[in-house]
């Protein structure tokens, strides 16, 4: 095993443990949790979910891009329902369906039109990133707007929206590039660039268990 792929494995195992570790203790923290966490919580079961469905089609040797919209649209739906509650924002929570639902149908058109199965749909991962990070935006201008929270570090969906920010870059990154690094560069930049992106999941993964085990503040 080469170095590049040491690595990348390493890391894919790495957030995989994270990621159940977080769904573990999400649901021994769930009632204490405050609504916005509890979606985050649900987003965390539903990424577990759609992990261990990629890693059977891995180990049977099928395609497993065809799960990434749907990873996508779940990820923005759940969001933008843990950030209807975070904002109290009656007009946030009144366009959130629409939201999801206009990016749902969005999804399923796309995937309609081009339903290659071993292909990256860079449109969709690009559109649900722009979506996350706009989110993220809107928190920061409340933070920023109000002032109110006595300390940023025993804020939870502060730690949440970090995450999110980081992990969302390294996403529009390869949104951007992904077909095109398939088609032009080596095996071994794909490598190095998915278990960068790896990294940045282990660290949205301890962002989420640092807010999931953060007590509220009164």
């Amino acid at each position: 095993m080469n170095t590049a792929l040491f690595w990348f494995s390493l890391t894919e195992r790495l957030s995989f443990g994270m990621l159940v570790l977080v769904g573990i203790v999400g649901g021994w923290r769930y009632r204490q949790l405050e609504p916005a966490l509890r979606c985050v919580v649900w987003l965390v079961w539903f990424g577990i979910a759609m992990e261990t469905a990629t890693h059977v089609l891995l180990f049977q040797h099928k395609p497993n891009l065809w799960l990434m919209p749907a990873d996508a649209l779940g990820e923005v739906a759940l969001l933008s329902w843990a950030y209807s509650r975070a904002l109290g924002s009656p007009g946030f929570s009144r366009w959130q369906p629409w939201i999801a639902g206009s990016f749902a149908v969005y999804v399923a058109l796309s995937s309609g039109l081009a339903p290659e199965m071993a292909r990256f749909k860079p449109g969709i991962l690009l559109t649900g990133c722009l979506l996350e990070l706009a989110m993220v935006g809107l928190y920061f201008r409340k933070l920023l707007n109000e002032l109110r929270v006595p300390s940023l570090a025993q804020e939870p969906m502060f730690w949440v929206s970090t995450g999110v920010l980081l992990y969302g870059l390294s996403k529009l990154f390869i949104s951007l590039f992904s077909n095109y690094m398939l088609e032009h560069y080596s095996r071994q930049l794909s490598l190095m660039v998915w278990t960068i992106h790896g990294l940045l999941t282990i660290v949205l993964y301890l962002c989420y268990l640092r807010a999931i085990w953060l007590r509220p503040q009164k």
